[in-house]
This record gives C-alpha cells, sequence and structure tokens, in this order.
C-alpha cells in the first residue's frame, strides 16, 4: 500500500508530452547543423576565454549556450527504441561535436598570450565520483523535463549543472600547451557526463515506455541492462579513486592548520606560514625565530600524533636565517618551473613560498634596523624578532577581513627594568606606526641548550 502510494507520488506518466513532441524535441537537439553549429563555435569560444580569464559567469554563459546535451539525449532515446540508426546518427553529430569543440579550442590557447593555468581549467582535469553523482542526477532531471508537455527552466540548469563544454575547451588546452594529463582527465569528465546523461536517458525513457522501433524480448532486455550497468560500474572506477585522493588531501590539509594552530601561534614559537606537500609528504613551516633540536623533536612527534600526518615530514626554516630560507624557497620554485604546467597542489605552494618571501623580506628590514639601532641603546638586548600574525576582527563576524597584529621577540642576555621595556616598546611602535606586541624573553645559550633547557611559553627559562 506505501509503495502503491509512493509510486502515485513520483508517477512520471501525469504530465507526460506525447511522444510526437519528445521526438521532435530529441529530433531538433540532435540536428548538427545551421544553428546548431553556429551556437556551437560562439559557446566553444565564449567558455575558452571564460576559462583562459577564470571568470565563472562567462563559462556559465558557454554553458547555458552550447547545444552538446541534444547528441546525448539523442543516444539515450535511440537506445530506448531499439533504433541502431538514430544510436548512429546521434553518435556521429556528437562525436563531430567534441571533434570541432576540441580543435576549435586548441586553436584557441594556441593563440591566446596568456597561458597559465586558471583555477577553473584545473577544476576540469580530475574528475571524482560527485561528477559521476552530478551527471546521473543532471541527466535525470534533463530527460524529465524534456518529456514534459511544458519542459520549463529544467535544461539550462541541467546544462550548467553537468558542464558538457568546458571540459572539451579543457581537452583543447592541454593540446595546445602539450600536457596529455589535462586532456586525458578532461576528456574523462566530459566521457562520464555524456555516459551518465545517456545511460539516464535511457531509463527515464524505458519508465514512461516510449515505443519501440523493433520488438525485444524481456530476455534481451535484461541483457541490454546488465551490459549496460557493467559498463556504469567500470566508467566509475577511476572517479572513486580520484575522490579518494580528494578526500586524503582535504583531511590531510584540515589536520595541517590544526596542527599550526596548536604549536605555532604562541611565543616563543610564530609561525609566517606553512605549506603542505601531500605529494611529497612534507610540512614546511616558515618561523620568526629559530627552533632548536630539541623542539623539533617534540614537534616531529606531535605532528605524528596526527592520523593522516604520520607519514609526512616537518622542517622548520626561521626568518632570522634568511639566507637558508631563501635557498630552499628558490629550489622549490625552480623545481615547479621545470614541469611544463604544475598542478594544483603545485600553484598552492608556489604561492604560499612567495608570500612566505615577501614577509620574510618585509621582517628581515625591521630584524636588521631595528638590532643596529635598538641595542645601542638598550645594550641589555641580545637581538630581535619580528613575527605577524592574522586573526578574524573581535567582531564575532567570521566574514569579517582578517586583521594583522605585529609582534616582536626581545630576547635579553641581561635583565631589564620595566621602565627600559616600556621605552622600548613604545619605540618599536613608533618604528613600526603601527602598534607592536612586544615579548621579552631571555635569551637561551647554547650551553644551556645541550643540557636539555627549554623554553615556555612565557619565556621562562626551565632546566
Amino acid at each position: 500500500m506505501i509503495w502503491n502510494k509512493l509510486n502515485d507520488f513520483f508517477d512520471l506518466h501525469g504530465d507526460i508530452a506525447s511522444i510526437q513532441e519528445i521526438t521532435e524535441r530529441i529530433n531538433a537537439g540532435v540536428r548538427f547543423r545551421g544553428t546548431n553549429l553556429s551556437v556551437l563555435m560562439l559557446a566553444i569560444f565564449i567558455a575558452s576565454i571564460g576559462l583562459n580569464m577564470n571568470s565563472t559567469a562567462v563559462i556559465i554563459g558557454a554553458m547555458l549556450i552550447s547545444p552538446l546535451m541534444g547528441s546525448i539525449l539523442g543516444i539515450g532515446y535511440g537506445l530506448a527504441r531499439y533504433d541502431s540508426t538514430y544510436i548512429r546518427s546521434s553518435a556521429g553529430s556528437l562525436l563531430a561535436q567534441v571533434i570541432i569543440s576540441v580543435a576549435t579550442s586548441t586553436l584557441y590557447f594556441f593563440l591566446t598570450p596568456i597561458d597559465a593555468p586558471s583555477s577553473e581549467l584545473l577544476a576540469r582535469t580530475s574528475p571524482t565520483i560527485w561528477d559521476v553523482l552530478i551527471a546521473v542526477f543532471g541527466g535525470l532531471a534533463g530527460i524529465i523535463g524534456v518529456t514534459r508537455k511544458e519542459g520549463g527552466n529544467v535544461i539550462p540548469g541541467v546544462a550548467i549543472a553537468t558542464a558538457l563544454m568546458p571540459p572539451l575547451c579543457t581537452a583543447g588546452y592541454g593540446i595546445a600547451t602539450g600536457v596529455m594529463a589535462y586532456t586525458v582527465g578532461a576528456l574523462y569528465l566530459f566521457f562520464i557526463n555524456s555516459f551518465f546523461i545517456c545511460l539516464t536517458a535511457f531509463i527515464v525513457l524505458k519508465i514512461i515506455d516510449i515505443p519501440s522501433k523493433i520488438e525485444r524480448n524481456s530476455v534481451e532486455f535484461s541483457r541490454q541492462k546488465r551490459y549496460l550497468m557493467v559498463f556504469a560500474v567500470l566508467v566509475t572506477l577511476p572517479s572513486c579513486f580520484f575522490a579518494y585522493q580528494s578526500v586524503q588531501e582535504n583531511l590531510e590539509n584540515e589536520q595541517a592548520k590544526i596542527y599550526i594552530e596548536e604549536n605555532f601561534k604562541a611565543p616563543p614559537r610564530l609561525a609566517i606560514s606553512y605549506t603542505l606537500d601531500n605529494e611529497k609528504k612534507m610540512l614546511t613551516v616558515f618561523t620568526t625565530a629559530g627552533i632548536s633540536e630539541d623542539d623539533l623533536t617534540v614537534l616531529t612527534e606531535k605532528l605524528h600524533e596526527k592520523a593522516h600526518l604520520r607519514a609526512f615530514q616537518l622542517e622548520i626554516f626561521s626568518a632570522e636565517d634568511r639566507e637558508k630560507m631563501e635557498a630552499m624557497i628558490d629550489q622549490r620554485l625552480s623545481e615547479v618551473e621545470k614541469r611544463a604546467i604544475p598542478s594544483v597542489q603545485e600553484r598552492q605552494t608556489v604561492t604560499a613560498l612567495k608570500s612566505a618571501r615577501e614577509e620574510s623580506e618585509k621582517q628581515g628590514a625591521y630584524i636588521l634596523d631595528w638590532n643596529r639601532e635598538a641595542r645601542i641603546v638598550f645594550p641589555q638586548i641580545s637581538r630581535i624578532a619580528v613575527g605577524s600574525v592574522r586573526a578574524p576582527a573581535g567582531t564575532g563576524d567570521k566574514s569579517a577581513a582578517l586583521s594583522e597584529t605585529q609582534i616582536a621577540f626581545i630576547y635579553l642576555q641581561s635583565d631589564m627594568d620595566e621602565a627600559s621595556r616600556a621605552r622600548l616598546t613604545e619605540w618599536i611602535s613608533d618604528k613600526a606606526k603601527n602598534r607592536v606586541e612586544v615579548h621579552f624573553l631571555p635569551e637561551v645559550s647554547a650551553t644551556n641548550e645541550n643540557k636539555g633547557g627549554t623554553v615556555s611559553e612565557d619565556g621562562a627559562h626551565i632546566s
């Protein structure tokens, strides 16, 4: 009884269009000449420009006007009707559209002076199981919309969700730049979308009892369904692997963020920035002050307490040792530049490294100036390290812009009275032309470090 009520509630026969009207709509989409050909060419250029300029709005416009879905639905329609002639016609039309799209986008990316891959381009190179689900649900919505008396705005929405045009333009970009990994990944995404839109069209058309061109018995129909399901599983398997990799990277990135917040957000350890290399399993942290070997051992142990970071190595570079940091950054940037086109991970790493370099250069200027001048007036100073912390403003609004607080660490080789500390704090804030949070810490000698001493969070030396 419940099943009957559910069946009535989700019945697809209620507002179904006539068979003739459905056939005319499918035929109009399959037809590849005149208007459809002209619109396809325009959509290719619009999508290519949008991907090149990293403009989401432009890409959406290209997806809305692209006629690619018509041929895919035509193949599903031919399968449902057991019409081999219609299947060949629709498949031929789709193949021609694919070739023209890839060739045109390849030509565009050969000619454009902007050859750096945008995030929109890179997003189409590694399809996952979620892309399969989008194709399935989008395909179902699309064919249901086509078979209704009033199609409404379903088809434009499906065109945006399933994104058939951008992967083909991305494949053209891969050919133009010689990066076949991009071409293969993008074509795989297009194939996923096409196959599951076609499969869902076949299923829905069978549910609404579209008439067959030739008679087929139930045994043959069952065999056909088994073949399609097996093929669907084979098509889906690579996307499951990519999805697993994506989930692992997200978990690693989240735990790395927590680890940095727990261990590098308070004096005397403060991180300027950090990079996480998921492929090489390396966490690189840039700090304002040097880290002793004992501290590095403790920090590494804490890193390996994180379930998803146990395989990672920890390396720490101090802004005080700028030559070593610069050499490491130059080496990493050189490694990325040697690749024809860097991956998303590598591009993020380059951005983080350049940010660390800029921050280091800015703080290096402060350190040089302040150490030279301050130690003349205040001989108790051993050295000065500079850092900054970015945190949300205290408004309770998480979307508010981050505020930056500059921090100075004053390492003392002998005690300094409160009046001198106040004068030094005022002098540093005046030099920085901004409020600076000043922390006074005792300088730890090499002898004491070798004895196993550590520095507590408030700067007191503990033996």
